[in-house]
């Protein structure tokens, strides 16, 4: 998938189709996605990692995933990137978790 068609899946509510990422090795990610949080001016995207190449996780492969959606709303142009910086990867998880169960 595309930073577009991986941006519009994830804020699609009505999608809960599995996102994949493939990365600069060739390696392609599956993940269940689980939820969205804005804040600071983005979204962000929550999974849980069940694929590396076709084959399921291992249990120290799983976890989750943070991805970054953010859209320039001048040129239109979409970016998604995962989160990477522990402090901002715990700070939106606990804003995540703290929401109402719907």
């Amino acid at each position: 998938m595309n930073d577009r068609e991986i941006y519009a899946a994830m804020l699609d509510d009505d999608n809960l189709d599995n996102i994949i990422m493939t990365d600069d090795d060739g390696n392609t990610f599956e993940m269940v996605q689980i939820g969205t949080m804005p804040m600071h001016d983005v979204v962000y995207g929550i999974l849980d990692l069940v694929k590396i190449n076709g084959r399921d996780v291992t249990e120290d492969e799983s976890g989750l995933v943070m991805l970054e959606l953010d859209c320039d709303d001048d040129s239109g142009d979409v970016y998604v990137s995962t989160v990477d910086e522990d402090d901002l990867f715990n700070e939106v998880l606990e804003a995540f978790n703290a929401l109402p169960d719907e």
